[in-house]
């Protein structure tokens, strides 16, 4: 009998409603990948995708930027959000619809304030910590936060009979989710996660950071100090209950992270500090843009 892994390996090519990137959202994020993209020419491009308008729109107008004076038009909503912030909002409201959280509304904002939170704090850590690759881009690590947890979304909607079974190994051994998976599964929503990310032709700093963020030995030598900073920034945001999954991320910490990073208990602190505004932020933009 094929594992849940060979399974999905051989679903990700078959399946049509599993998550892809809309050819709209594809062009926008390599146009913004760019150092010479103009605000006429990303505007462009958003401009045909109307739900991606409307988004960008109602975040531009939303309580985050309160006190300014509404905005009418594409042009002026980017050079408000800026370029980075509107390549950041296209993919996670694309991804919002892409794939369902199940169960209500609030189910799904919790997932991606979590998912945005871990995003935020990746890039905050990544500020503080020490060694960084001399080819670190820090949209990369943004990125590997943001989607770290794709292969919850994979789990709930695609194999909800194996996701519950998960909930209820894990309620009757009282262990976590993040380790009940691998009793059930043998694998975990980080493999799954990775599977999808590489069917997108993420790069492999984001994969392998996908794939590792609860299993941190399973992250490769090349891309370790990426996958720690990963690995450590769920741990805050779930620890911190910024935007908790309840995955029983400090069962599965490693506090070797800690080492590899550099961080002082000093630094720490104040990346939680950081994070939990960035974090209130996006919680914000997230509501207007998700309507």
């Amino acid at each position: 009998m094929p594992t849940l892994t060979e399974r999905f390996v051989a679903d990700i090519e078959g399946l049509s409603d599993l998550p892809s990137l809309s050819p709209v959202l594809a062009h926008l994020i390599a146009t913004l990948g760019r150092e010479d993209a103009s605000v006429a020419e990303v505007a462009a491009i958003i401009r045909q995708d109307p739900v991606i308008a409307a988004r960008v729109l109602r975040s531009a107008n939303s309580a985050a930027y309160i006190g300014r004076s509404p905005v009418s038009s594409i042009r002026d909503a980017l050079l408000r959000l800026g370029l980075a912030r509107i390549r950041r909002l296209a993919l996670v409201a694309s991804l919002y619809d892409a794939v369902p959280v199940r169960g209500t509304r609030a189910a799904r904002e919790i997932f991606w304030q979590h998912s945005l939170g871990v995003a935020h704090g990746s890039e905050i850590i990544a500020r503080y910590a020490v060694g960084s690759p001399e080819d670190l881009d820090p949209e990369s690590v943004f990125l590997a936060g943001l989607l770290h947890d794709l292969g919850l979304l994979v789990l709930e909607s695609h194999y909800p009979k194996e996701s519950s079974a998960v909930k209820r190994y894990a309620d009757i051994q009282s262990v976590p989710l993040c380790l009940a998976e691998l009793e059930v599964l043998q694998t975990d929503h980080g493999e799954l996660g990775a599977l999808l990310a590489s069917h997108w032709t993420m790069p492999d700093s984001i994969t392998f950071a996908i794939r590792a963020h609860h299993r941190f030995d399973q992250a490769p030598p090349e891309h370790r100090w990426n996958a720690a900073i990963i690995h450590l920034a769920d741990h805050l945001v779930s620890q911190e209950a910024i935007a908790d999954l309840r995955e029983g991320s400090a069962e599965c910490f490693d506090g070797a992270v800690m080492e590899i990073l550099g961080l002082s208990p000093d630094a720490v602190a104040q990346i939680i500090e950081e994070t939990r505004t960035e974090a209130r932020k996006a919680a914000t933009v997230l509501s207007a843009s998700s309507v």
